[in-house]
């Protein structure tokens, strides 16, 4: 059976048992692309998932399982382990929701990225590394990779609720390598969206290159305690490694510091935070969550002030209140929380003016991994690369250095917001932003 049978059958089945209430997602996704290397096909993969898994609530205790199989025995045991489970969980006070109507509507979807097939990613793939390559400096380019990929969630409740879902998006990205002096650096850039011919490869072209020669002469500083600005190239990488602080299930674990802080102040008055679903320029936007519950912007942190965790329905339970529309959950995979499209508002400033703030700051532009970084107590510890900065204007780049700071001391130490979001195609709008003192050692 198909998809939409499997999840009718299963709710059919479950009305019938001993579920006080249940809920069934069901999803697929499909994914074709390819990679490659010296102007040859390195790697063409294609790859295809299903599944269904449902929810139930027995005595009040939530109990999980799913399948991959969509027979009617498979969904029939589905059904009798997610009953037997939940005699293993402790009991919520949680009550589903039921339909409401949806106002809102979002494109998520595009038909024409259906006629993108991969003769044409491959053809597209080898016109970028040829441009790339032509280029003085660039000595080679090992990654190079182009993906379409697509997906379909389909929501049931045992109050009615129905709710389909259905996205597609193309990604593409390559590494170059550049050399200067004996100096060797390798840049990165991708691009990705709902539009193939939004993509210009002379224009992706050129900035990979760019991205590859700009660090290529750098020169040492001194360790101390300094103004940073964070790109909007990296802003949202180091921030969103945080972000988990205001789910509020953590907050109940104990796994977060913000516990107890709604309506305290905890960041410059010049930050603020938000969860916008709506927003269909944005490839996290959806008009319900992972539980049923239609979405809405949330206002998180506002002005530098804590407004509200994040809640699913479970976690809002212990609180005895509602969940804010945040609940995610995978066919296979309990449910849990997230921020749909994480976004800070811009500010006035643009880099420049962030720069000319201070004599003398570093501007970042690279992170280097983040196994220094514990979302938990707020360690940052990370290397980084970017810029030495004198009044306003980068001097020269600067690599082998490590910030060090806490996320929670950062929010407080923001001097200033960009103006402009980064042009990536994600889930995480966050423009550049300054921080009056890090410590940076060299």
């Amino acid at each position: 059976m198909n998809t939409q049978n499997a999840v009718e059958y299963l709710s059919e089945i479950a009305k019938k048992s001993d579920a006080e209430q249940f809920d069934i997602l069901a999803g697929s996704s499909n994914s074709s692309g390819v990679s490659i290397y010296n102007g040859a096909l390195q790697n063409t993969e294609i790859s295809n998932s299903c599944g269904i898994g449902i929810r139930v609530f027995k005595n009040q205790k939530p109990g999980y399982a799913s399948t991959e199989k969509f027979s009617k025995e498979s969904l029939a045991q589905t059904l009798a382990d997610a009953l037997s489970n939940s005699e293993w969980t402790e009991p919520i006070n949680a009550e589903l929701p039921s339909p409401v109507p949806l106002s809102n509507s979002l494109n998520t979807y595009n038909p024409d990225l259906e006629n993108i097939k991969i003769n044409h990613l491959l053809s597209t793939c080898l016109d970028i590394e040829k441009r790339v390559l032509s280029q003085s400096e660039i000595k080679n380019v090992p990654d190079l990779g182009a993906e379409i990929s697509d997906s379909s969630t389909i929501f049931a409740n045992s109050k009615g609720v129905f709710f389909e879902d259905y996205r597609n998006s193309f990604g593409i990205g390559c590494g170059a390598v550049a050399e200067r002096n004996g100096i060797v650096k390798m840049g990165w850039y991708s691009k990705a969206g709902r539009d193939f011919k939004e993509l210009s490869v002379e224009h992706f072209s050129e900035k990979v290159v760019k991205r590859a020669r700009e660090l290529l002469s750098p020169k040492p500083i001194k360790g101390a305690k300094m103004p940073v600005v964070f790109s909007k190239r990296i802003s949202g990488s180091i921030l969103s490694m945080y972000f988990s602080s205001f789910y509020a299930e953590n907050a109940q674990k104990g796994l977060s510091r913000l516990k107890g802080k709604i309506g305290e102040s905890i960041a410059s008055k010049d930050f603020s935070l938000l969860s916008d679903p709506l927003n269909p320029a944005l490839p996290g936007s959806i008009l319900m969550d992972g539980e049923g519950i239609p979405t809405a912007v949330l206002s998180v942190v506002e002005q530098g002030c804590f407004k509200s965790f994040l809640y699913n329905i479970e976690s809002a339970s212990k609180e005895n209140r509602k969940s804010t529309g945040n609940g995610v959950r995978g066919f296979a995979g309990k449910a849990g929380t997230s921020f749909f499209n994480t976004v800070v508002p811009l500010g006035k400033n643009s880099t420049e003016e962030l720069l000319a703030m201070f004599p003398s700051c570093l501007l970042i532009n690279h992170l280097e991994g983040g196994s220094g970084c514990n979302p938990v107590s707020g360690e940052i510890s990370i290397g980084a690369q970017g810029f030495w900065c004198e009044n306003g204007v980068q001097a020269h780049a600067v690599d082998n250095i490590t910030l060090s700071a806490n996320f929670f001391d950062l929010l407080k130490n923001i001097a200033g917001i960009g103006n402009e979001y980064g042009e990536a195609f994600s889930s995480v709008q966050i423009p550049s932003f300054a921080v009056s003192e890090i410590a940076v050692s060299a």
